[in-house]
């Protein structure tokens, strides 16, 4: 299983190589619910903020894959881009069952030998343990089975009341 509830984002640095450099990327940053109204500048904020992390992640580690992170690649089913995956589906997943029903904000942090992404959201969070181990069908779409399938680490700010979803990625 990569789904890791013990795992935390310190030690998620240290195996990464932390060099420092961190990226903190706003999409909706208020405590009200994301409505027909505001719903058009925060897909578009959301959607930057997606493509700001593959830009990044590129621009930093493109010499060392034979092809670059796309999130095109969630849409033609390559599931070896796990980047793809990861921000495709728990992004989707904070836009349709957070209480706000849209990301605060997304975070990289580069290191040496990896990376990690997390999605953040406001609000009273979700129990993952729960959602993990009880296949909850509330929360429809494939985010938990890619998080249980895929080579990456997945952990949580806390297992009760998540709220920061992260992505350890190793690098090749």
């Amino acid at each position: 299983m990569v789904i890791d509830f013990s795992r935390t984002l310190q030690k998620a640095l240290e195996k990464i190589g932390f060099t420092g450099e961190h990226h903190e990327l706003s999409v909706h940053e208020l405590e009200e619910v994301r409505t027909y109204t505001s719903s058009d500048e925060i897909i578009c904020s959301y959607g930057e903020a997606k493509w700001s992390i593959v830009d990044l992640l590129n621009k930093n580690y493109s010499s060392l894959f034979d092809s670059s992170f796309d999130l095109y690649n969630w849409l033609n089913d390559n599931p070896k881009d796990e980047v793809s995956y990861f921000l495709n589906e728990a992004g989707s997943n904070s836009l349709n069952y957070s209480d706000y029903k849209a990301p605060s904000r997304f975070h990289l942090w580069l290191g040496r030998t990896g990376f990690v992404i997390a999605i953040e959201q406001k609000g009273e969070g979700f129990d993952a343990e729960e959602v993990h181990n009880l296949k909850i069908k509330e929360n429809e779409g494939t985010a938990f089975e890619f998080f249980r399938n895929c080579k990456s680490k997945i952990f949580f700010d806390t297992t009760k009341k998540a709220k920061v979803v992260f992505m350890e990625h190793l690098l090749p």
